[in-house]
């Protein structure tokens, strides 16, 4: 049994640091000599050399997650980003281990103009798709420009992080490609990196359809070469990527269906690596398992409560945050996730620029108990509720904190609470299409930003969420803090956002996690980072 622990710096200043080297001196020359120098004295032949350990041409990874689409332009699910993050690039990559700064991709550089709205970008020559097809800024306009056309025909999900703030991309010339963004955004290179962008074949991929099982992918790494829906993903290295090849020829995805399952095929060695999630039982089982290595780091990952805002009584703000004063977060995360989160009062994480824990102090059952009474809701009249929650998607502890949620309204004496759940790609859609009135969610960051925690939720039309909310007062709040590069005004605007946020609980914090990892001994190469997703690239095992 090992452990190690990650501590992850949630601020977005990265720290440069030095490297130290040492050149040795140069061989001096030597004359031959004149005569034949004396015969040496036998000596014994020196050992054979140590050969280095092999490593293992495949890699099994186990997850309890699910898949729902493969379609980049529009999917907004944690996983699904991670198995394309594997095989597909975009203008721009988060570098690994890093706490969001991004390095060259597909663009092996980029300029920005005097007023900060254009960035042109300088494609890398003769790169192909892997079937050889040229990566060119046909390709770049192309994956760009299919974005906002499926996100209309398929309701709006995560395109929005290009059409929200983009208003247009251009062909240059064959390598040379021009995106005119609405605003100066401060976060801009990080959206740029984030899965929409990814860059796809013209070929492979249609303009206004969604390729939701689409499993050509683009350039990247690996090359997933055979899917099987909840049992498993096959990637092999890509013969022709730009970039370093993969530690590991091919990457194997398992699906469990529970952890203890999955922490049980850990320990007799059918899986190399335990992922996304061990249940915090039987992460505390990993840490003392003979032969296997624990990891923990700071997550940024949050966990929250949506009202659908247009259904009655949820429109009513009075309802949503009176619903939120009868939580207590503590006992929610002690008992719901036992213990491996901590209570979060803020939709934006401890850490970020413009933190401010606006939900402290709102526990309080009798204010909550009153601004229910206002809507009409008493002992004599409770609130009837159905809470859903999906039960494998975020870990096996869901059913816990449902019930541990449903338990703290029910105290109240004035909310009756039916639990409901499904299972996660159902889930996803019944929540878009406005049919979960008052449901449980997470998030793992697209970009290491505050405006990642707030625009992306609150600013209308809420529509990926299952939320719908509007309000002016909220977006005009959004796009000020977005677009201002005045630190200590962008911070005022954040604030006013958050306080604004408690009066109209459109989203209600609950917890922030931490990441967690198990692997057998002999795997290395696993890098825990704030965006949370898994370079599958990196691992290897002797």
């Amino acid at each position: 049994m090992k452990r190690r622990t990650t501590f992850v710096v949630l601020s977005l200043i990265i720290m440069a640091s030095m490297a130290l080297s040492a050149c040795a001196p140069a061989a001096t020359p030597t004359t031959a000599p004149t005569s034949a120098p004396p015969a040496a004295a036998p000596t014994e032949a020196p050992p054979p050399p140590t050969e280095a350990p092999k490593m293992a041409e495949s890699l099994v990874l186990g997850t309890t997650d699910s898949w729902s689409s493969f379609e980049s332009a529009w999917v907004y699910s944690f996983h699904d980003w991670e198995l394309f993050h594997q095989c597909a690039d975009g203008l721009l990559n988060v570098k690994p281990g890093t706490a969001g700064e991004v390095e060259p991709a597909l663009a092996e550089s980029y300029d920005v103009s005097d007023d900060g709205t254009v960035y042109t970008f300088h494609l890398r020559p003769n790169v192909t798709f892997p079937n050889g097809d040229p990566m060119n800024a046909d390709a770049v306009v192309f994956s760009l420009e299919r974005i906002p056309p499926i996100n209309e025909a398929e309701g709006e999900n995560a395109g929005f992080l290009y059409s929200a703030y983009v208003s247009g991309v251009e062909k240059v010339d064959d390598l040379t490609v021009n995106v005119t963004f609405n605003a100066v955004y401060p976060f801009a290179p990080q959206l740029i990196a984030t899965n929409p962008w990814k860059i796809l074949n013209p070929k492979q991929w249609s303009a206004t359809e969604a390729g939701t099982e689409n499993s050509a992918c683009g350039i990247g790494p690996y090359v997933l070469t055979s899917f099987t829906e909840g049992e498993e993903t096959i990637f092999e290295a890509n013969p022709t990527y730009y970039g370093a090849q993969p530690k590991t020829p091919k990457l194997i995805v398992r699906y469990f269906a529970d952890s203890p399952t999955m922490a049980l095929a850990l320990q007799n060695g059918e899986i190399d690596v335990a992922w996304k999630s061990l249940s915090p039982s039987d992460f505390e089982a990993m840490q003392s398992a003979a032969g296997i290595v624990t990891e923990t780091a700071g997550g940024t990952e949050i966990r929250y409560i949506v009202y659908n805002s247009t259904t009655p009584p949820y429109d009513n703000p009075k309802v949503r945050l009176g619903l939120a004063q009868l939580l207590n977060r503590e006992q929610l995360t002690d008992l719901g996730w036992q213990g491996i989160k901590v209570p979060l009062f803020s939709m934006v994480p401890p850490g970020f620029l413009g933190y401010k824990p606006t939900y402290e102090g709102t526990e309080d059952v009798a204010a909550g108990k009153a601004l229910l009474a206002e809507a009409g809701f008493t002992e004599a009249n409770p609130l009837v509720l159905d809470l859903w929650y999906s039960p494998t998607h975020y870990g096996d502890t869901e059913a816990d904190v449902a019930a541990v949620v449903k338990q703290q309204w029910e105290a109240s004496g004035v909310v009756k609470v039916t639990l409901n759940f499904l299972e996660w790609a159902a889930y996803r859609d019944a929540g878009r299409a406005g049919e979960l009135p008052v449901s449980l969610l997470g998030w793992y960051p697209d970009y290491l930003d505050p405006d990642n925690y707030t625009n992306v939720f609150a600013h209308s039309p809420a529509a990926w969420s299952g939320s719908y909310y509007s309000n002016p007062e909220m977006d005009a709040l959004l796009e000020a803090q977005a677009s201002e590069l005045d630190e200590t005004k962008r911070i005022a605007d954040l604030e006013a956002v958050q306080d604004l946020w408690v009066t109209e609980s459109p989203f209600v914090p609950m917890a922030q996690g931490k990441l967690v990892v198990a692997y057998r001994d002999g795997v290395s190469g696993v890098v825990l980072d704030p965006i949370a997703l898994l370079h599958y690239f990196l691992l290897e095992k002797k």
